[in-house]
């Protein structure tokens, strides 16, 4: 972004932000009191930047690539000398923790408090209002589909139930190694598109019980599965990432103002997301209602779309709405794309560079399973995989999601 480009955002900003506050200041009858309120809050609040009128520290966003307002962040932390950090970024406060003791305090002693996300425009698009589980704040919502969740998607019997389909998934994957191989000259494979594609044929497989959109037995992805795999890594790389209209209260308008494009591409991401997914939930939902209707019943679920169309509640009527199914179905297809691809590459590209683990590998795999037999799900238990793992490793992407805490925390003093 050039510096023209970034004074004409600051300045449309600090517009935006005057003109909502002078609104709210004429409505606010109680203004004295509202500010010494806020006051009080500042001063429970954790040490940071003074920033400036209005925006707080956002420019430092604007003018800076990620790992320079990273290095920036880990700066501030070691030149006020504190191990928590309090940023203004216009109307939000974000907190940075540094510090495992404090990290432990607010991920496992306060979860509770913790327990909800930030509302945020890419967030609200992607979970179609917040109906789905992952991204919804803490509430009725929240506890609902969590219930499903925990209740009839993961449940025990149904790992077993789809035990088959993971280890057809598993011999597909084998067979396209094998395909782009062959089709590539010198026999090379791309580590990244093969592990994505993966993920995204086994998540496919159990939720729609299908691995391709269109011809099935295809060996490789076709134009359809790639759209979808791209529009699946496009949305979590927007998701959570900054964007300046989720710190300018600027209501409803942020969609239409839209100052850093994050709307559009949340939009497109959408519409391709919705193309794939929808004919096949709707589908489904049509096949499950004329079950019901001629009294007809299925033994068991054939994957996880059955299971949330099939739920009823205490009527006898849809458990979930069309909506809750569609954002349910997209949570648990982003959730689970990138963190097994991502462990793959990261492994793979570590045993390269050190042989020595290659080889520990190695010897591991045919200590367990030997050489005559290909792994099965059930090796894993008696494996040792942090064997293979070097010490000092870090993390391929950040293990959590913003949080956003839905009552105020307290913690000890120290």
């Amino acid at each position: 972004m050039t510096l023209s480009a970034v004074c004409s955002v600051l300045l449309l900003l600090l517009a935006l932000a005057l003109l909502v506050s002078w609104i709210k200041a004429g409505c606010n009858k109680k203004g004295r009191q509202g500010d010494e309120a806020m006051h009080r809050r500042r001063r429970l609040l954790p040490p940071g930047p003074a920033g400036l009128p209005v925006i707080g520290s956002i420019h430092h966003m604007l003018w800076r690539e990620k790992p320079v307002f990273f290095r920036w962040i880990h700066g501030l932390l070691k030149e006020m000398d504190t191990n928590i950090l309090c940023l203004r970024f216009g109307a939000v406060h974000v907190v940075v923790v540094d510090s495992p003791e404090i990290a432990h305090e607010v991920l496992r002693n306060k979860d509770a408090a913790f327990a909800s996300r930030p509302i945020t425009l890419a967030s609200g698009s992607f979970s179609f209002g917040y109906k789905g589980s992952i991204l919804s704040p803490y509430g009725e919502q929240w506890k609902k589909m969590r219930r499903v969740l925990t209740r009839d998607i993961l449940s025990t019997s149904m790992e077993r139930r789809l035990q088959r389909r993971r280890q057809e998934e598993a011999d597909h994957l084998l067979r396209l190694v094998i395909y782009s191989q062959q089709q590539q000259a010198g026999g090379l494979v791309n580590v990244r598109h093969v592990a994505q594609h993966f993920c995204g044929n086994m998540i496919r497989t159990l939720v729609f019980g299908k691995r391709h959109f269109a011809a099935a037995g295809a060996a490789a992805p076709g134009p359809e599965e790639e759209k979808h795999v791209a529009a699946l890594f496009t949305l979590l790389n927007y998701l959570y990432s900054f964007s300046v209209s989720d710190y300018i209260p600027a209501g409803p308008a942020a969609w239409i103002v839209d100052l850093d494009g994050h709307g559009k591409v949340a939009k497109g991401v959408m519409k391709t997301l919705n193309r794939l997914h929808d004919p096949i939930i709707k589908e489904r939902i049509r096949e499950w209602s004329s079950l019901r209707k001629s009294g007809g019943k299925r033994a068991s679920s054939r994957d996880f779309l059955d299971v949330l169309v099939s739920l009823l509640d205490s009527e006898g009527q849809p458990f979930l709405t069309l909506d809750e199914i569609r954002a349910q179905t997209l949570e648990m297809m982003f959730a689970t794309v990138d963190n097994p691809s991502n462990a793959v590459e990261w492994a793979l590209a570590e045993m390269m560079n050190k042989p020595e683990l290659m080889r520990r590998a190695i010897a591991e795999v045919d200590r367990v399973v030997g050489k005559d037999r290909l792994v099965q799900e059930s090796d894993i238990p008696t494996s040792r995989p942090a064997s293979a793992r070097p010490s000092g490793c870090t993390p391929t992407t950040p293990s959590t999601l913003p949080m956003s805490p839905w009552k105020t925390p307290l913690f000890r003093a120290t």
